[in-house]
């Protein structure tokens, strides 16, 4: 009789233990993770997004950008956003990005608009983003891939930019040749990009991109 309640218990224990290891295994695959690396500064990274330029050239320009939980004064947090072309219409296609130009609006490239920020305080401006404390980098160099495209994103770069250091919202200091890399894997909120445009018609102020669709 002894014998059999110890088996019971062992079994129930058994079952509680693999529930629990299934429940951990389905919240690790269902989370959005990634991270943000600039020289040997990381921030991790939770929510990406898409928004969708429409047709230039013979590309989509859909750009891609990825936060971290939190951007605050109190701890450092990091934003992530690529300017990019694709071959498909309301989707990043497959594949490896390189660096081009945006006026050549070439399929699988990314352009020098691009910007990552690392530090905190960070907001959205009219055309660039900033950050008061931390460092704000552009792409010169590098990859940016694009591994799975479905209801989940995979992505990554590893590449090189020109950096910029701030302290209390002053530009410090500025350095070439920095590498910084992302990855980034969970599901992306799509919508339709948005536009800043000149006050004057005469202004020749160039057509910009409001990038507060990370902030909401």
């Amino acid at each position: 009789m002894n014998n059999s309640i110890k088996l019971l218990v062992l079994v129930f224990i058994t079952l509680l233990s693999s529930c629990s290891s299934d429940d951990e295994s389905n919240q690790d695959t269902n989370s959005n993770k990634g991270f943000l690396k600039i020289g040997s500064q990381t921030v991790e990274l939770s929510q990406g997004y898409l928004e969708n330029y429409g047709v230039r050239g013979n590309a989509y320009n859909i750009d891609f950008s990825v936060r971290s939980k939190t951007i605050s004064e109190k701890e450092d947090g990091a934003v992530v956003y690529f300017e990019l072309f694709s071959s498909l219409q309301n989707n990043l296609a497959k594949g490896d990005y390189s660096f081009a130009g945006y006026s050549e609006a070439t399929a699988y490239t990314f352009t020098k608009w691009g910007q990552s920020l690392l530090g905190k305080n960070i907001n959205p401006g009219k055309g660039d983003l900033s950050v008061s404390n931390g460092v704000s980098i552009r792409p010169l160099s590098g990859t940016f891939k694009v591994s799975e495209n479905g209801q989940k994103y995979k992505v990554s770069f590893t590449g090189k930019g020109t950096a910029s250091f701030y302290k209390d919202g002053v530009l410090a200091s500025t350095q070439n040749d920095v590498a910084f890399s992302m990855q980034y894997f969970g599901d992306v909120k799509k919508s339709e990009g948005k536009t800043f445009t000149a006050k004057k018609i005469s202004s020749t102020e160039l057509l910009q991109k409001n990038h507060s669709v990370i902030f909401n």
